[in-house]
Order: C-alpha cells, then structure tokens, then sequence
C-alpha cells in the first residue's frame, strides 16, 4: 500500500500500523481494527477500509 501511495521519507509505516490498529476508528463503528481482525469477515472489512482511505473515499 505504501509502495502504490508514494513513500515519504521518515514516515514508519510499522509504528503507523500499531497506532491505527489499536485505536478507534469512526468508519468501523467506533471499533478497534484490531477488534474486528477477529471477527469472521474481519479480514476483508479492514481490506476494504485501507483501500477506500488510500483511494481518498472515506466513508
């Protein structure tokens, strides 16, 4: 995903993961991605969310 969206020098993609992973998240509910990773669709819920932020449709 940080390959397609250009890399920025500095940024720690693994250090913005955990964040983002253990923080709430308005698009999922107000769940923790890391929460729904284990549910049974989890996977894909998440897959769809990063993919529709990286193409900038937020919703």
């Amino acid at each position: 995903m940080l390959a397609k969206s250009g890399e920025i020098a500095g940024f720690d993609a693994r250090a913005w993961l955990d964040r983002w992973l253990t923080g709430v998240v308005p698009a999922l509910g107000n769940r923790r991605p890391i929460d729904v990773l284990n549910e049974p669709d989890g996977l894909e819920v998440v897959r769809s969310l990063l993919s529709r932020a990286q193409s900038g449709a937020y919703s």
